[in-house]
């Protein structure tokens, strides 16, 4: 009975079950992680705007967990399939310089990358996908135009979150994802 309930769920119920629970992931300040990130750096507003949604992705994961550990995947893999491919699809027939074609779509590609981590990440730590399924192809496509954005220290990252982190350990992890993300390699490593 429970399962049937939680497989009912709709995303915002799954993240109100997380915030009553007060996991880390829903109670963490965004604000707060990123003065400890990003202070005394100067980023452009986009990439700002991105930190907010790395934060949410990993928001998103552990709303995920709820229903998919009770239920099947096979909607959220197809959302996400559906989701990536429209994000790369728009490819231009002739590049303006050889070596500069872009492989994803206008959205912006560093986000595109991360965004594509994040769905390899969350079908692989529920194990929804099989070694030849199409998000693979589709995600190596939009890392492929992001070389900036570590594409696989993301989707790592993303796949390898505790189950119960405590708030100390997840603060950091959003902290070393977000300076990761702006190229502030050397406070990453810290």
């Amino acid at each position: 009975m429970i399962g049937y309930l939680l497989r009912g769920l709709k995303h915002p119920v799954r993240h109100m079950a997380r915030y009553e629970q007060a996991h880390p992931s829903h109670t963490q300040s965004i604000d707060e992680v990123l003065y400890l990130a990003l202070g005394g750096k100067r980023i452009e507003r986009r990439q700002l705007a991105h930190c907010y949604q790395i934060a949410n992705h990993m928001k998103d994961i552990y709303a995920d967990d709820i229903t998919l550990s009770v239920g099947p995947g096979e909607k959220l893999l197809s959302f996400l399939e559906s989701s990536l491919a429209a994000a790369v699809a728009d490819r231009p027939e002739t590049p303006s310089r050889p070596g500069l074609e872009r492989i994803s779509s206008s959205s912006d590609p560093e986000i595109t990358a991360v965004n594509a981590a994040f769905a390899l990440a969350l079908t692989e730590r529920h194990d929804l996908l099989e070694g030849d399924h199409r998000l693979y192809d589709l995600a190596h496509a939009a890392a492929m135009d992001a070389p900036r954005v570590d594409f696989e220290g993301f989707r790592r990252r993303f796949r390898e979150l505790a189950e119960e982190p405590d708030s100390s350990a997840y603060k950091q992890v959003l902290v070393d994802a977000t300076r990761s993300y702006v190229g502030d390699e050397q406070k990453a490593a810290d």
